[in-house]
This record gives structure tokens, C-alpha cells and sequence, in this order.
């Protein structure tokens, strides 16, 4: 198939056939390919569909072919246009004829090439035919397939009696190029005519005169939207989008590095443009969603003043714009292109070598995260959100931020509480070092601390203070011939503290015996060999359920001395353990002459407190601080949590939970560790400030106002709530509070009333002893009890105002007044007036405050 012109047409009501036409017209059916019978010679679009050649007929003389949207037909009805201008119909496969439309054929008055031919898609019985110039005759041609008008027309030549006759005949003596329907009005048409002018024409008008028209060099492959106004064209220089309702200048000129050869608008989604340029393998989409806007606003009743808009048009910027994207195809250059009538994002392609493929081709997806987390994205024209059961496979920070604080995470009253609720084990290690470190300085302990979370770098005493630890030498008590040098020192005893072990192993006896029921008997031998005792460890491991643990055992018991130390150094790195390497590396390294424990530190595996307990145990005073600086400065470059045991929460600590938070997102867990933890200078810090802001905003937006209000508390007794934001009632003469607590202090014997304190009800300002304003159900002041409520509880009504309290008074006595008319008076009164009435109780207002502001639903009740 290497014809000049090359074509593929969906049908628009048979949406399972197409028609391919260049020298012949082939009519294809997709089918799936299991569903294609063996032995049967079929084209394969795609890897699950493939296209079975039903008929075919020789295209000689045909110029255009479109395929009709009648339904009732058995299989697509073809109207071609040939090269003489006689428009045929004709079904490829010979089936039932019922509506008897094969076989008609429609000749002009005079003859000459046909252009275009389209059928209409709404009144399918429509058909239009454009034709090249004739001085006598018209090029814009309309007939009603099924009723042919016989009517007396005003034209001194007319066709044989025979051939049916147009209903319309327009545009006399020119040329139309392309004519496409229009969807924005029935029997509309817009041509492109003349090669320089795009016309619109009303054919149920029956004049020959465009109802607009404009002088343009895109003026080819005129093709209208099938929603909305838009009106597409094409020329040399790229695509030019128009609006039918002013033809005067286009609103949007998309340039294209070659001509393009086809245009066309997709039918399923709205606004989406799709042009292939010539010789080209890909398509470009143009999204045209934001040219909405369009500066010529009168309709040009000539074609002189059209083409001096455009010309105007040229030297001004446009306001649209297109988001535009190529997509390839494949390699070899395209001839044509078509995109489904019904399925979205499917197209078939037909490449100049005559190959057919198909393609789905993705839409663009804007994705936009809601208040409360959720993910919701518009596509395939509805609005659609992800499932919550995504969320369980896909870890989300801020679903899972939002179910702690659903559960008051992090405002437990005690902190280790709060590793109950957290769902990651660094976040449990912390609250419970946390709540330690609390501990330790709560019993005296640790004194001395400028922070209440100290960590080890806080306790440990920098070197070069004239300070040194002792070093003692210990027998094993299991091998009492053999020494182990451990150092002590007060600073280290509350770093041990801090890692949760303690001298003698009356303390570290019980950690043991935690690791074992817990579940790690690699760990509890490991901490009992740390302690020196290998009898203890020796039992743990032979208490194991695991066999190749009890084997492991065999290494406690020692035999030679350097062939035993040998054994253990090669026999550590074989075990799957870090634990049990951990231990094989001690106690190789601990009957050396000279021990080195770098490999027993070097355990990247084993918990960060157990190293800095080990080293706080068997480290000199100089290799301690080097590894605890080393450490800690590892950890946090890593954005680690486990930092925070050697910083403690301190100026140093805040810079380890920025690090943190920047790797994971949690903002909500440094909010409330800085809430809970840091001292008042450490709040006032502007990563911590920014924390807690942004933490207060999202509880807010998830309308989680107890956990707010905790948190507002915990920072408020930290010392944090000087700037916290709050509601007041101010006088309006002297515009100080009203509150009784803010009255100016009295002389003794001031000749006044009496002190605010002593009053059951203040009716005016404390300040300046101006009335307040009158009640506008009581008609009395405002006024709200100094030491009790003054008035009695409200009944359980819905409230349309907004109320402020004052100190140490009912609900019944606050101000309260409306947004809108700034009437008011005492809760427990407007409650009782709006439960009754609908409108202000002040005679002259006629607002309808409880309207303006419905109650809210009642909330769940809180765990």
C-alpha cells in the first residue's frame, strides 16, 4: 500500500471496525487473539488485540471517504467523494440492506472534484459534501440521505430528474477544502475555503453567506470540537485554536517544527487536541484547558475587518496557553492516526509502509493531597481518591502520624507510655531513654544537668581537666586466674545509667534476665560475658531452643590460651549473630596481652547503648571520648535517632532531630519530643518554633483539637505559652480586658465599689468603670461572675454566636454576640431566645443569626 494519500477511520458506531483506504478501501474487525480463529490471516495491533480483514474494494477515482454514525445499519455505511464529484454510498460487506441507503449516489450540477465529505453525528441522515470551484455552482453541498428534497430551487440548471437534489447549496463560486460539523449548534458547518479563509456556516439559515469568517494562513484540515466551542486548523506554520463565537483572531497559535498532516480532536476527552507532522514517528498532544479566554468579543460582519483583528492579533501576546507533550509511536514515519470513538486513551496508527498499530496513550494525572492525607487525582472525567487499603501496604507518614494522634500520642502523661504508640522501634528506643534520663534527674542521680534530658556526652567529663578515671583489674569469677582491667569513674556510673546497665552484676543481672524473656539469648550471654560472667552466659546459650546457640556455647569453654584466642577470632565473623560475634570478639580480646576492642565496637549490629555501655566499661578515658565523638557524629550524619543518647536533648540534640526529620518527614514526633523535653530557651529556637507550627497546623486541619489542646498544655507548663493565641473580651471605651484579674489595683479607702474580687457579678469595665454593653434578651449588662457562675446552665441548644469567655465563669455567663450584626448577650439567654426564634432578639435587627452558623454534629465520643 504506498498510494499518495493514506487514511484510517474508526467506525463511530461499529467501535469494534475501521477502514484503512489509500488505492483500495479495507474494512478491518478487532478482535481479541484468543478469540481469532486458528488458520485465519489477521494484523496484529497490539500484544492482546489483532485486526482480521473483513472486505475490501478498489479506491480508483475516490478522492474522501467518511464513515456514516447510523445505528441502525448491520455495518459501517461508507460515503465516498470522487474525483468527478459524485458522492456514492457503499457498505464493504455485502449484508442486509434495511434502510436501502447502498447503492445512492449524489451528483452536483456540474462536475468537478470532491474535496470533503462528512456525515453528521447527531442527525445522522445528514450529509455534506465539499467541492472545488465552479463559477455556477455552489461548493458547500447538503443532503438528506433517506428524504432527498424535490422542491423548486431558484437555479437555471438543475441535475436529471432522477438524482436527488441538495436541501442546501452554499458558498457559490469558491472552493471548500475541509468541512467539518459543528457541535455547538445543529446543521453547522466550518470549511476551510478559498486557501486563505475559515468560514462558518448556518445551512438552517439557507443563505450563502458565512455567519463568520476570517482571513488566515492556517486555514487547512478544519476540524470542530466535539464539546465546547473550539475550532482547530492547520497550515504551514503549525495549529491555530479558534473560538466559533469570534472568528476574529485565534486563541491559541501553536508552532510546530514541521507541517503538520493531520489534525484531530480527541472524542473522549474534552479539550485534548492531537496533530502529527509530516514524516514524523510520534504524536503531539496539546492540551488546551487554559485558553479559555478570548480578547474580540464583537462578531465581524466582513471579511476586511476580520483580517485587520488578525493582523492586530499578530502584534499583541495571547492569553492562552497549551501543555503540550509528544508521544512516540514507534520508529517508522506515520501516515494517519485515529482515535477511538468510545475508549479512552486508545489510538490506531497507520504508517506510511502501510503497518497498523495500537497504542494506549495516558492521560495527564494532577495529583493533590488532601487535609487529612488523602491522595485524589482527576482522570477519565471523574474525580478519584486511593483506597485506604494502600495505605496499609504503603507506609504513608501522614496516615500514620494521623493515627497517633488519634491515640494522644506523645502527650501520655508518662514518656514511656508513649512508646506503647509508636509503631518504629527508634521511636520506642527514644521515649524510653527519654523517660530514663527523666528518672535519673528526678532521683538525684544525675545532678548538676543544664538539660533535663541529659545524654552520655553531657555526664562523661571532657578530657583535658586534670581528670582520669581508674583503671581496676578484675578476676573472672568463673576463671579466677585470669584478670580483665576495667576503668571507673562517678561520670561513667551515670553514663551506664543512661544505657541502662549499672556496676556489679547485681544490677546487670536482671537486664539479663529481660534479654532472655524477651526473646534475645544472643544478647542476654553477650551482656552476662560483658559482666565477666561466663557460667551465666554459658547457661543462657544452653537454655536456647536453637542447636547451633548450645554449639556456640562449646566457645566458653576454654582450652589453650593463644590456640583458643585464634579459634574464637576466626570462628566470630562465621556466626550469623552480631551478638554472638561481639561476645567471640571480647573474649579473644580480653585475654590478649595487649586487648583491643575495636571489633566488639565495630559491631554495627549491636544496640548503640550496649557499645557505649562496653566502651564506658573497658575503654580508657581518651579512646572513650574519641569513639563516643566519633559515634555520635556517624549517627548523626545518618539522621539517626539513636544520637539523642549521647546528645541528650540539648543544642546538639535539636541539630540530631532536624537531621531526622529531614530523612523521614515525622514532623510530628519532633514536635512533641521538643514539646516534652526541651527547656524554654531550646523552644525558642526556630527549627524547634517551626516544628511545633507546622505540627499545630496539621492537627488542625485533621480537626484533632483535644491533641491540640494537650499540646498547647504541655508547652504552656514548659514555660512556651507566653505567645500562645487566645480570646478575650475588651472594653470598648478603654480597650483594656474586662476580665476582673486585669482590674487596677485601689487605694484602701477609694471611695468606689467594691473590689471586683468581691462581686458576684461585674455589669461594668474594671478599668475604667464604663457600663458594658446590655444583654439583648435581659436587657440588663453584661457581666460574667468573678467567682461563680452568675446565671444558671444553658439548656442544650444550638448556638449561632461566637463567645469569649472570662475567667472562672459558667458557660451560661460568657460574651456572646454575632459575627454579622454584632448584637449579643449571655450565652445562657441567647440560647434559650434561638431555640425559639430564628432572628436577633434586638427589635430593630432583623438578622437571622442562628442561620448564619449551624451547629456542628455532635463529635464521637473521646477515648
Amino acid at each position: 500500500m504506498s498510494s499518495g494519500k493514506l487514511d484510517v477511520i474508526w467506525s463511530p458506531v461499529h467501535q469494534d471496525k475501521f477502514i484503512v483506504w489509500g488505492q483500495d478501501i479495507t474494512l478491518y474487525e478487532v478482535s481479541r487473539l484468543q478469540d481469532i480463529e486458528k488458520k485465519t490471516t489477521f494484523t496484529q495491533l497490539s500484544s492482546t488485540r489483532g485486526a482480521v480483514v473483513v472486505a475490501s474494494q478498489s479506491a480508483s477515482g475516490v478522492r474522501c471517504v467518511d464513515v456514516s454514525a447510523v445505528a441502525d445499519h448491520p455495518d459501517p455505511l461508507l460515503a465516498l467523494g470522487h474525483a468527478s464529484g459524485k458522492v456514492s454510498l457503499t457498505s464493504l460487506k455485502q449484508t442486509y440492506d434495511p434502510l436501502g441507503l447502498v447503492g445512492q449516489e449524489f451528483v452536483p450540477r456540474c462536475s468537478r472534484p470532491c474535496n470533503s465529505v462528512v456525515w453528521n453525528r447527531t442527525e445522522t441522515n445528514l450529509l455534506a459534501a465539499g467541492l472545488e470551484k465552479h463559477r455556477s455552482d455552489s461548493c458547500i453541498l447538503l443532503w438528506d440521505v433517506q428524504t432527498c428534497s424535490s422542491d423548486d430551487f431558484t437555479e437555471s440548471s438543475s441535475p436529471p430528474a432522477s438524482a436527488p437534489r441538495p436541501l442546501a447549496e452554499v458558498a457559490m463560486g469558491e472552493t471548500a477544502h475541509t468541512l467539518s460539523w459543528c457541535s455547538f449548534a445543529p446543521c453547522t458547518l466550518v470549511a476551510s475555503m478559498n486557501l486563505k479563509h475559515l468560514k462558518i456556516y448556518d445551512l438552517r439559515e439557507g443563505g450563502a453567506r458565512a455567519s463568520s469568517a476570517v482571513t488566515t494562513r492556517q486555514c487547512f484540515g478544519a476540524s470542530a470540537a466535539p464539546q465546547g466551542w473550539h475550532v482547530a486548523s492547520r497550515g504551514d506554520g503549525g495549529v491555530a485554536v479558534w473560538d466559533a463565537r469570534a472568528l476574529a483572531r485565534p486563541l491559541l497559535t501553536l508552532q510546530l517544527p514541521r507541517p503538520p498532516r493531520k489534525i484531530q480532536w480527541s472524542p473522549t476527552r474534552r479539550n485534548l487536541l492531537i496533530s502529527l507532522q509530516r514524516d514524523a514517528s510520534s504524536l503531539r498532544l496539546h492540551d488546551i484547558q487554559q485558553a479559555h479566554e478570548y480578547k474580540a468579543q464583537s462578531s465581524f460582519d466582513s471579511v476586511a475587518s476580520a483580517t485587520a483583528a488578525l493582523e492586530d492579533a499578530e502584534t499583541e501576546p495571547e492569553e492562552g496557553s497549551a501543555v503540550e507533550r509528544d508521544v512516540a509511536v514507534g520508529e517508522a514515519p506515520l501516515a494517519s492516526f485515529a482515535c477511538h470513538p468510545a475508549q479512552r486513551a486508545r489510538l490506531l496508527t497507520l504508517a506510511q509502509s502501510g503497518a497498523l498499530s495500537e497504542h494506549s496513550v495516558c492521560e495527564r494525572v494532577t495529583l493533590s493531597w488532601g487535609a487529612a492525607g488523602a491522595l485524589a487525582w482527576a482522570g477519565a472525567g471523574a474525580l478519584r481518591g486511593m483506597h485506604a487499603s494502600f495505605y496499609a501496604h504503603v507506609p504513608d507518614i501522614s496516615h500514620t502520624a494521623r493515627r497517633r494522634a488519634a491515640t494522644d500520642y506523645g502527650l501520655k502523661p508518662d514518656l514511656w507510655q508513649n512508646a506503647e504508640l509508636a509503631e518504629d522501634e527508634s521511636l520506642r528506643a527514644l521515649w524510653h531513654f527519654l523517660a530514663l534520663s527523666k528518672s535519673l534527674v528526678e532521683d538525684g542521680c544525675i545532678r548538676n544537668s543544664p538539660w533535663k534530658h541529659p545524654g552520655v556526652r553531657s555526664v562523661l567529663r571532657p578530657p583535658g581537666e586534670g581528670y582520669r578515671s581508674e583503671a581496676v583489674a578484675l578476676l573472672l569469677p568463673d576463671l579466677p586466674s585470669r584478670k580483665v582491667t576495667v576503668y571507673r569513674s562517678a561520670e561513667r556510673t551515670r553514663a551506664l545509667q543512661l544505657c541502662g546497665w549499672g556496676w556489679g552484676w547485681d544490677n546487670a543481672g536482671a537486664g539479663v534476665e529481660r534479654a532472655e524473656a524477651a526473646g534475645t539469648p544472643c544478647r542476654a550471654a553477650a551482656l552476662a560475658a560483658f559482666h565477666l560472667r561466663l557460667r551465666a552466659a554459658l547457661d543462657v546459650l544452653a537454655r536456647a531452643r536453637e542447636p547451633r546457640l548450645r554449639v556456640a556455647a562449646l566457645a566458653l569453654a576454654p582450652g589453650d590460651e593463644r590456640l583458643w584466642r585464634e579459634a574464637l577470632a576466626a570462628a566470630a565473623p562465621a556466626l550469623p549473630d552480631p551478638y554472638l560475634r561481639a561476645l567471640l570478639h571480647f573474649l579473644a580480646a580480653a585475654h590478649a596481652p595487649e586487648p583491643d576492642y575495636g571489633a566488639v565496637l565495630a559491631e554495627a549490629g549491636v544496640r548503640l547503648e550496649d557499645r557505649v555501655a562496653f566502651a564506658c566499661t573497658y575503654l580508657a578515658d581518651a579512646p572513650l571520648h574519641e569513639f563516643v565523638a566519633r559515634t555520635g557524629e556517624e549517627l548523626r550524619a545518618r539522621g539517626s535517632l539513636a544520637a539523642l543518647l549521647l546528645t541528650g536533648v540539648s543544642a546538639d540534640g535539636v541539630g540530631v532531630l532536624q537531621r531526622w526529620l529531614e530523612r523521614s518527614g515525622d514532623v510530628q514526633s519532633a514536635a512533641l519530643v521538643a514539646a516534652r523535653c526541651c527547656p524554654p530557651e531550646l523552644l525558642r529556637d526556630a527549627r524547634v518554633a517551626a516544628w511545633l507550627a507546622e505540627y499545630r497546623a496539621l492537627l488542625d486541619a485533621w480537626r484533632l483539637w483535644w491533641p491540640r489542646c494537650l499540646l498547647d498544655t504541655w508547652l504552656a507548663a514548659a514555660g512556651a505559652g507566653a505567645g500562645a493565641a487566645g480570646a478575650g473580651v475588651a472594653c470598648t471605651y478603654c480597650g483594656k480586658p474586662v476580665a476582673a484579674a486585669g482590674a487596677r489595683p485601689r487605694p484602701a479607702f477609694a471611695r468606689l465599689p467594691p473590689p471586683a474580687a468581691k462581686m458576684k457579678q461585674i455589669s461594668s469595665c474594671p478599668n475604667c468603670r464604663k457600663p458594658l454593653p446590655r444583654c439583648g434578651v435581659c436587657s440588663l449588662h453584661l457581666g460574667t461572675g468573678a467567682g461563680g457562675g452568675a446565671l444558671p446552665a444553658a439548656p442544650p441548644a444550638p448556638a449561632p454566636a461566637a463567645a469569649a469567655p472570662a475567667p472562672a465563669a459558667s458557660f451560661g455567663g460568657w460574651f456572646s454576640w454575632c459575627v454579622a450584626c454584632r448584637h449579643g448577650g449571655h450565652a445562657a439567654h441567647l440560647l434559650q431566645w434561638f431555640s425559639e426564634h430564628s432572628e436577633c432578639p434586638v427589635s430593630s435587627c432583623s438578622c437571622r443569626c442562628a442561620a448564619l452558623d449551624p451547629p456542628d454534629p455532635a463529635p464521637p465520643p473521646h477515648p
